[in-house]
């Protein structure tokens, strides 16, 4: 399926370096030299690393990991879906922004997967995806989990795969950092404050960010309406039945005010118990989001460790 026309926009931020996919989806691809199927490229990178950032993340540290996993893997496409407030209070504009990531992801990794199963008709690939991932996904915060949530809906709904069915999302490796965690109004008020770009924003929004999550406890705790942050998200990353996943680790720790270290232990907790292959890494003095810059060569090493694993012992 096609995707929109990129788009390229004026120098600065993730613009000057990404195509734009509308509405706010970046792709970057690597060079014609670095792809997979290139010169000495690199055959066990990811054909393809999507990144879910933060609730109103900025450019500029979004760009940071970009560039990061640019070194790391310079043969890899890479997927960029940002977040906004709005896109988490509204269920459809993040459905809509999956759609697009969706579709990019399929043009990215089937045609190589066809490829791989015309030059060997009599293997295993023949009769359905490749046994080992090459997809990579990295989510931030509770509104990256939400965002990867709703990329499962949208990625089956964009065309039948293989033997004309609707499959789920690639056998893929998953890096949660600093989530996922249950909605409680203590934690949704500090992360709409922290995501103020300055304090006297902060000062500015704190009366409508009150009212906000009086409204959302009324809307979870009250009229038990679905929660698809804090509850349909979290669960959905646990279900053995929806998601292909050769291995996840967990990034966390217990600075941090947004996520609870206890909340992801207990989703952790919960994967294992579902036959998800676990790891949990505790980051020391770092608060939500803050770990790689903190702990940077330890956060690399955690990443490149995971898809590593992924590659050695992913199961068909």
């Amino acid at each position: 399926m096609s995707t929109a026309a990129p788009q390229r926009r004026g120098a600065g931020g993730l613009s000057s370096m990404m195509e734009k996919l509308p509405p706010r989806v970046y792709l970057l691809r690597p060079p014609p030299n670095k792809t997979i199927r290139g010169p000495g490229a690199d055959a066990d990178a990811p054909g393809l690393i999507i990144i879910f950032g933060w609730m109103n993340a900025g450019d500029g540290p979004l760009a940071k990991y970009v560039s990061q996993y640019q070194a790391l893997f310079p043969a890899s496409a890479i997927l960029l879906a940002t977040c906004t407030f709005a896109g988490m209070t509204f269920p459809w504009l993040g459905l809509r922004e999956a759609r697009v990531a969706a579709t990019a992801t399929r043009a990215i990794l089937e045609p190589d997967d066809n490829e791989t199963q015309k030059s060997s008709p009599h293997s295993a690939a023949a009769a359905g995806p490749p046994p080992h991932p090459r997809l990579l996904v990295h989510v931030f915060s509770n509104a990256g989990s939400t965002m990867l949530y709703h990329l499962y809906t949208a990625y089956a709904a964009t065309g039948s795969s293989y033997n004309g069915k609707t499959a789920a999302l690639p056998l893929h490796a998953t890096i949660f950092d600093s989530t996922p965690a249950p909605f409680t109004p203590q934690t949704l008020l500090q992360g709409i404050l922290s995501g103020a770009p300055s304090a006297v924003a902060r000062l500015a929004i704190t009366p409508a960010a009150y009212i906000y999550v009086a409204l959302v406890w009324v809307v979870v705790a009250v009229l038990r309406l679905p929660d698809h942050i804090g509850d349909l998200g979290p669960r959905a990353h646990n279900d053995a039945a929806r998601v292909r996943e050769a291995n996840r680790v967990y990034c966390y720790g217990p600075a941090d005010r947004i996520t609870p270290a206890a909340a992801v232990e207990r989703h952790a907790a919960d994967a294992e118990a579902a036959g998800f292959r676990v790891r949990r890494e505790v980051f020391d003095g770092s608060g939500h989001v803050a770990h790689a810059r903190k702990h940077a060569d330890r956060y690399w090493s955690v990443v490149r460790r995971t898809w590593d694993e992924a590659r050695f012992e992913a199961r068909p």
